[in-house]
């Protein structure tokens, strides 16, 4: 008896070509009472060449040229719906929009304090050291300033 071949031989084959069905297939919907029409297609409105005067007629027309006209949307479930939660909103009230009044800002009144106060301490500074007190007058106004009307917003 011959030796057996160490591992014993594989043998290859293609797939089946079938697929097995899982689910079963629900029964067809019946058809919509008004079904859409067939597209028609690119319909030409002229026998020559568009050009751009064709072109701006039917912009400012608002005729499409090259199509037909588009189809009405047909009413479903979700119009319905909506329409309800819009009518129930507006029962409630929850769309009425009341514009509060704008009150005023704080922030002119905070950014004259912070000056007299910072300008206040660089003042006692400028009594030791004249040439650091001035730098700071102007590093200090500068900030202050790009930060109070630049980054900050009104509030």
């Amino acid at each position: 008896m011959p030796d057996e071949p160490d591992p014993p031989r594989k043998f290859y084959g293609f797939k089946p070509r079938e697929f097995a069905t899982a689910n079963v297939p629900h029964p067809a919907a019946p058809p919509p009472a008004s079904a859409p029409l067939p597209d028609p297609g690119i319909v030409r409105v002229h026998a020559a060449r568009i050009d751009v005067h064709d072109l701006h007629r039917a912009a400012a027309t608002g005729q499409p040229l090259l199509s037909a006209p588009p189809s009405p949307t047909r009413e479903n479930d979700v119009h319905t719906i909506l329409r309800a939660n819009l009518a129930v909103a507006d029962a409630a009230g929850l769309n009425a929009v009341k514009l509060t009044p704008k009150r005023p800002s704080r922030r002119k009144r905070d950014y004259w304090l912070a000056v007299a106060l910072g300008n206040a301490a660089f003042a006692l500074g400028g009594v030791i050291q004249p040439v650091f007190a001035a730098a700071g007058f102007i590093l200090y106004n500068v900030g202050l300033t790009w930060i109070m009307w630049g980054v900050l917003d009104d509030y």
